[in-house]
Formats: structure tokens, sequence, C-alpha cells
């Protein structure tokens, strides 16, 4: 199956929905990144307060759509400032296994200390974390641009 990614009517003129466009299909080239993107089902809404925009990305097994706006109930809910949503594209989030190699890199560190720091001050929040683990992670894993594992 040839992974597909859409943006809805509306969302092409939104300069966000065709940033995270453009980060899905320059992540696809990856093998690892194109597995966890054909496992993606559910909905993520992002919220950016500073834009005063909002998307919704609705994976389907193989299909990305981002909507401008809320669609449907989402899975999870991520919201901040654009800054702070960004940061997350930087995550290195390889899992467990590369975990010490990241560590010894000062950008995995900076990355992962910016987001912390976004999280502890309640200026980014994801809501739905909890219940919907698996999905953040690979959400993580589908938009992070850190390099290769």
């Amino acid at each position: 199956m040839e992974p597909v990614v859409d943006l809805a009517p509306g969302a092409e003129h939104d300069p966000l929905a065709t940033r995270f466009a453009v980060i899905v299909r320059g992540n696809l080239k990856n093998a690892w990144q194109e597995r966890e993107f054909l496992r993606l089902r559910g909905s993520a809404v992002i919220f950016a307060d500073d834009a005063g925009t909002a998307l919704t990305l609705r994976f389907d097994f193989g299909r990305l759509t981002i909507h401008e706006g809320v669609v449907g109930v989402p899975d999870v809910t991520i919201r901040g400032p654009i800054a702070d949503i960004e940061a997350l594209t930087q995550l290195p989030v390889h899992g467990l296994s590369r975990l010490p190699s990241v560590l010894g890199d000062r950008d995995g560190r900076a990355a992962i200390g910016s987001v912390a720091q976004a999280l502890r001050s309640r200026s980014l929040k994801i809501y739905g974390l909890i219940f919907h683990a698996r999905f953040v992670m690979r959400l993580l894993r589908v938009l992070s641009h850190s390099g290769n594992p």
C-alpha cells in the first residue's frame, strides 16, 4: 500500500497545514517512519494558540488527511504556541534502543529539554496522552524529522 498525504479543501491555504504535510511526506522516505505511518489510525487536533488556527490530522492506515479546523471528535489534542508544536517535530523518538546515543547528541538533548520545559510550564498541552499513548508515540515518530535511527 502506498502512503497518501492529502490536504482537505481549505487546508491548502493554511501555512501550518502545508508545513505538516511537507514534514510527513519527507519523513515517509524513511522505511521505519513509513511503517509507523501505515499503523496509525485515529485523529489528532492541533491548536496553535498564537496563530489562532486549528488543524485536524486524520490517519487511516496509510492515509493522512489534514483538515483546517476541528473535524469530529479527536483521540488526541495538542495545544500550544507554534514554536512548542514545531519543537515536537525535532524530538528524537527512535525507540528505547537508541536512547543512549540520543542522550549523547546535543540537538537531541536540546529538543527533549525544550519540550519537557513547555510541558512543565503548561504552555504545551497534550490531551489524551494517557489513554492513547501508543497513538501519540507513533504520531511523534511520523512527525519527527530529527534523522534516521
